[in-house]
């Protein structure tokens, strides 16, 4: 086949004619550019295929192997609309599953740091419960679910520092609002029983006994393991401040 795929592409210096040649040729010049890791012409290749030959037994795996491509370029934004339209086109194929996910980590890798926009944060997150819901074999549901886990982390993080600034400027009651909300939105996180101390102390500072106790109760309660919960009783952890 190497023999093949060199014949088709001359002398030339540059890739050889797509347009001329036969569908499994030009599939297969895709996969051994991806095996040499020229992934440019390799999507260069994938995309003649599927446009060319639609209706061609191997046009979901060229699909799928051209939303790898875009991926390893680290073109996020086209692996995300291959992967999706295959997922979409194909939702019974053999590549529905994988193709979810790759739209799960590709927003996954578009997720930016938490004091960023999170707009891609919150599709990642949406796409990976998608893959988990219906497809519950799949062998990436696990990888999903850790995705989320940190994914929500990071949301809950950004309301958690947007507190920690609203408690640097004394501004007590928006902190407290923020803090709630963490716990209230995303109370499974490990930034609940951070911001739940922030709320022991804020309410500490404001001498408001009740809420302090029961800020102080809940942390131990629901979170008894954590640092937080050690620094409450005496231990040297601390928290971020």
């Amino acid at each position: 086949m190497a023999a093949s795929i060199a014949a088709l592409g001359g002398c030339a210096s540059g890739p050889p004619a797509f347009s001329t040649m036969p569908p499994e040729s030009l599939f297969d010049y895709a996969v051994e550019r991806i095996r040499a890791d020229e992934l440019e012409d390799a999507s260069a290749a994938l995309e003649r295929f599927v446009f060319q030959f639609p209706t061609h037994p191997r046009y979901q795996e060229a699909r799928f192997r051209l939303g790898q491509a875009y991926f390893a370029r680290e073109m996020y934004i086209s692996a995300v609309a291959e992967f999706a339209r295959l997922a979409t086109e194909f939702a019974a194929g053999a590549y529905a599953d994988d193709a979810r996910f790759g739209v799960c980590e590709s927003y996954y890798a578009l997720s930016p740091k938490p004091q960023l926009d999170q707009q891609y944060t919150h599709a990642a997150i949406d796409h990976c419960e998608s893959l988990i819901a219906y497809y519950a074999d799949s062998p990436h549901v696990e990888r999903a679910r850790e995705m989320v886990t940190e994914l929500r982390d990071k949301l809950a993080m950004k309301i958690y520092q947007a507190a920690l600034l609203y408690r640097r400027l004394d501004a007590i009651d928006s902190a407290i609002l923020y803090f709630e909300n963490v716990v209230e939105l995303y109370p499974a996180t490990a930034v609940a029983p951070m911001a739940l101390l922030q709320l022991y102390e804020a309410y500490t500072e404001l001498n408001y006994t009740d809420e302090a106790e029961q800020a102080k109760s809940r942390l131990l309660e629901q979170f008894p393991d954590s640092a937080e919960a050690r620094r409450l009783r005496g231990g040297a952890a601390g928290s971020d401040s």
